[in-house]
């Protein structure tokens, strides 16, 4: 049987339509459903949101080298800063004579190491925090398209807008303007002592192509910070995020979850014919009053709601004898195809067994199978009988309680006509 996938399923539906319906009819719901409806939307939320995050973030996450490789590129990036920056450590070297180029290559090398932390600690930060800001903006882009239309659809864009903050929320946080100061000056720095190596070599080209030749140095430093971001910090980050969500992700709603969210459909579903009869009923008191009854048969307003309700009761009772027929007849079609399936669920024993002895032993199978099957069948069969047999005897009360006040209605009528204060009139 695939109860458990088409529960599912059937449940997600119903949890998406709570986030159409009517104010009227959601106010109308006893505070209880309703609290169970806002904690059912906000799992759904959650499990959608975590769903895309994990989906957006993996192939991040798959991503995989070898750590000596960025050593490498550290080393590399470092040494062609540390060269950059020696020669501004040189001016404050000289006067160390002979140690004057191993002092000033220490001085650049610390510089051009400081420099490749600080430009990819702001490369680092400006990725992270554009990807949650992109992911805020999907759900914000979702909500424009799919405005919500009550407090449970609001409420479902509120779980996403959430779940994101809770778990990547400190991605938002402003670059640390130390950071950003030591990036932005160093990198200028380099530029500026890679310029007057450029000028001092005396290359042809002049001062524009010097000036490009000269930001090298620096357009590798962030180049070479921007892949190392996306090769070793984002999908080390990514693959933590996506552990995060996985404890939100979409879970298989149970059986016991599956009915509580049916029973609340079903009241649901009582609240909406109730506004609908309000409603119906409204309509019918304001053609009364405006028009009267053409037909000459209702001589008063409790004669008419009384008809009203008559009619309305009577077709309420035949719908739901009709769902009667058709959830019996459903579920007579589902044991059909269940018992239909049963032979291929057979699993043959481990042993030695002649020919006759399978063919008994999985005759014997199906038969207890096919008992089982039927025993729930009967159960599922006994228990619709008495739930549509108590609405539909509660409707035959109704009708018949109709009946008595369209009676009563009747007869007063017929009292106050032939009253002398009625002739009167």
């Amino acid at each position: 049987m695939n109860y458990s996938r088409n529960s599912h399923n059937n449940s997600n539906h119903i949890i998406v339509s709570w986030r159409y319906l009517p104010e009227d009819l959601i106010k109308m719901l006893v505070e209880q459903t309703q609290s169970q409806m806002s904690q059912w939307e906000k799992q759904d939320a959650e499990g959608e949101v975590a769903k895309n995050r994990i989906n957006d973030l993996t192939p991040s996450a798959k991503r995989t080298h070898n750590p000596e490789t960025k050593k490498v590129v550290n080393i590399l990036v470092a040494a062609m800063s540390a060269i950059t920056f020696s020669a501004g450590g040189q001016i404050l070297t000289s006067r160390l004579g002979p140690l004057s180029i191993p002092a000033s290559l220490v001085i650049g090398g610390a510089a051009g190491v400081l420099a490749d932390k600080k430009v990819m600690q702001v490369v680092e930060h400006a990725r992270k925090k554009s990807s949650t800001q992109q992911a805020l903006k999907d759900i914000d882009k979702q909500k424009q398209a799919h405005p919500p239309k009550n407090e449970f659809g609001e409420l479902y864009y509120q779980s996403q807008t959430a779940l994101v903050l809770q778990v990547e929320g400190q991605n938002l946080r402003s670059q640390s303007p130390t950071n950003v100061a030591l990036a932005m000056g160093l990198s200028g720095t380099e530029y500026a002592m890679s310029l007057g190596i450029v000028i001092g070599l005396g290359l042809p080209g002049g001062i524009v192509l010097n000036a490009i030749a000269a930001s090298l140095p620096v357009v590798m430093l962030w180049t070479a910070a921007s892949l190392q971001n996306d090769a070793f910090e984002m999908p080390q980050h990514d693959r933590a995020l996506i552990g995060q969500y996985e404890h939100h992700r979409p879970q298989e709603i149970v059986e016991v979850e599956a009915n509580q969210i049916a029973g609340i459909d079903e009241e649901i579903a009582l609240k909406q014919r109730e506004l609908a009869y309000q409603q119906a009923l409204e309509v019918r008191r304001e053609k009364f009053v405006s028009e009267g009854d053409t037909s000459g048969r209702l001589k008063n307003w409790e004669m008419v709601e009384a008809d009203f309700q008559m009619s309305w009761y009577a077709e309420e009772k035949q719908q739901a004898e009709k769902e009667l027929d058709e959830k019996r007849e459903q579920r007579y079609f589902q044991l059909k195809a269940d018992i239909a399936q049963i032979p291929e669920q057979y699993q043959a024993p481990v042993g030695t067994y002649s020919p006759a002895q399978m063919t008994e032993l999985k005759a014997q199978w199906v038969q207890a199978k096919e008992e089982e099957l039927k025993e729930s069948f009967a159960h599922d069969i006994q228990w619709m009988n008495h739930k549509y047999g108590n609405k539909i005897k509660h409707l035959d009360e109704e009708i018949a309680a109709a009946k008595w006040r369209y009676s009563e209605a009747k007869s007063r009528g017929r009292e106050e006509r032939n009253s002398p204060v009625g002739n009167t009139l």
